[in-house]
This record gives structure tokens, C-alpha cells and sequence, in this order.
């Protein structure tokens, strides 16, 4: 099983061209870094947070868009409270005249947030949950291919492998940037145990699946990540961001 390294990152922060940058970030924070993150939102940020019925989601959600912000900040060497973002019409938020591209997911008590330059990306994070109907679900969103495959595997296994597939699938089509217009059926990605992560057809371009690298993240027990990134022989860099002071 794959063992990510989350290092420190240095003080000075610089995205090369072939630069992947992800970061996991721990979202139960004290009382006063809430307040901060709070602080630097925008005023539709504010409002999708306060739409929270729960406390500790208002506060997972406060925490990782304003560490985000915090750190998209220190690439650009700007305040957080500075970055204007633009989505587009699937909801898909962007950098406003910048060259660099992000996405941020969460789930659980973690964030991952993926930075990079010029390409698509996309990351996704998720809980492992226990007793879902995980076969009735792969019938609905997985291609045929992936159903076959996931309902090859021994009964203990299939858990592990629906959320590596539903991770990997998530993340590539967060990197389109297209919501569900991108048919969940029309590409395949890998996942059984001990597999090397790959896109592995994309209908109906069949060039398109080399295009792209997919990659596990290892984020912490009972979690299942997974990167999808334009591009081959990129240079992944993987910081952890609390383990370094940030407030």
C-alpha cells in the first residue's frame, strides 16, 4: 500500500511548469483560527457557510476555504482576503488573472487542496464509510468496465476498491471542470488493490486517457484520495499543512 510523505513546506512557495503541488490540510482548528479563516471570506463564501445546519460542517467548510486562501496567498505573495475568484457555469471556481490552477475538496475531518500551472487538475477526498450500498451505487456512476472489475474482487476487498474508484473518477471530472455534463460512463480509471492508478480509456478520444496522470493520495486511515492532473512525468510535491505555523 502506497505511503505518501506530507512534509513541511518551505517559506517561500514557487509552482514550476511541471510542479503538482497537493496539500493536506487537518480541519478540526481552535476557536480563534475559525475566526481568521473566517475573516478573510468573500461575502458569498460567508453566505454558503452560514447555510451550515451543523457547527463543526460551518466550521470544516470555514477552515478550508480560508486556508485555502491562505494558501493560494503565499504563492502569489498577496493577503488572503485579496483573491478574487471567478466560476464557471458548472460551478468550477478559478483564479482571477492568474496562471495558477487549484481545486479543493473535503470530506471528513480533512481537506486536500491541489495547486498546479497552465493545467487542468482535480483532487477529491472521501471518508470511508461503512454499509453503503456500495453495489447499488457503481451500478448508477461507474462504467461497465468498472463494475465488472469491482465485482471481480473478493467480498473484502470491494470496499476499499469502490472508494479508490469513486475517488479517481471524482477527481478527473473536477479537472474537466464540466459537473456531470461529462458522462461518469464514458472513461474508465483502475482500481483494484496493488494496481498501478491510470486513466484508462476515455470515450470517445482514445489519445485522450495518455494525456493525463492519475495518482492515490494516502491522506489517513479510513480516507481514500486520489489526484487527476494534465500532463505525464510531472514533479509531485506533497506538503502538510499543519505541521507548520499558520496563524
Amino acid at each position: 500500500m502506497q505511503q505518501d510523505n506530507w512534509t513541511s513546506p518551505p517559506d517561500s512557495l514557487h509552482i514550476e511548469s511541471r510542479h503538482v503541488d497537493v496539500w493536506r490540510i487537518f480541519l478540526n482548528l481552535q476557536a480563534d483560527s475559525i475566526k481568521l479563516a473566517e475573516s478573510t471570506l468573500s461575502a458569498d463564501e460567508a453566505q454558503r457557510a452560514a447555510r451550515f445546519h451543523f457547527p463543526k460542517d460551518r466550521d470544516h467548510f470555514v477552515a478550508a476555504h480560508g486556508i485555502l486562501r491562505q494558501i493560494i496567498g503565499r504563492y502569489l505573495h498577496c493577503k488572503p482576503g485579496e483573491l478574487t475568484f471567478s466560476v464557471n457555469q458548472y460551478g468550477k471556481p478559478s483564479l482571477v488573472d492568474s496562471k495558477l490552477e487549484f481545486n479543493l475538496s473535503h470530506s471528513g475531518d480533512f481537506a486536500l487542496l491541489a495547486i498546479t500551472q497552465n493545467r487542468k487538475i482535480g483532487v477529491d477526498v472521501e471518508r470511508v464509510r461503512q454499509g453503503i450500498s456500495s453495489h447499488v451505487i457503481a451500478q448508477q456512476y461507474f462504467s461497465k468496465a468498472e463494475v465488472a472489475e469491482l465485482q471481480s474482487l473478493p467480498m473484502e476487498q470491494r470496499e476499499a476498491a469502490f472508494f479508490t474508484c469513486w475517488t479517481r473518477k471524482e477527481a478527473y471530472i473536477k479537472a474537466q471542470g464540466i459537473g456531470l455534463s461529462l458522462p461518469l460512463e464514458s472513461f474508465d480509471v483502475s482500481l483494484s488493490p496493488n494496481e498501478p492508478a491510470m486513466l484508462r480509456a476515455v470515450r470517445p478520444d482514445s489519445q485522450e486517457a495518455a494525456r493525463w496522470t492519475l495518482r492515490p493520495l494516502d491522506v489517513a486511515p479510513n480516507y481514500a484520495g486520489a489526484l487527476a492532473v494534465e500532463g505525464i512525468d510531472l514533479d509531485f510535491r506533497l506538503w502538510d499543512w499543519n505541521s507548520t505555523v499558520h496563524v
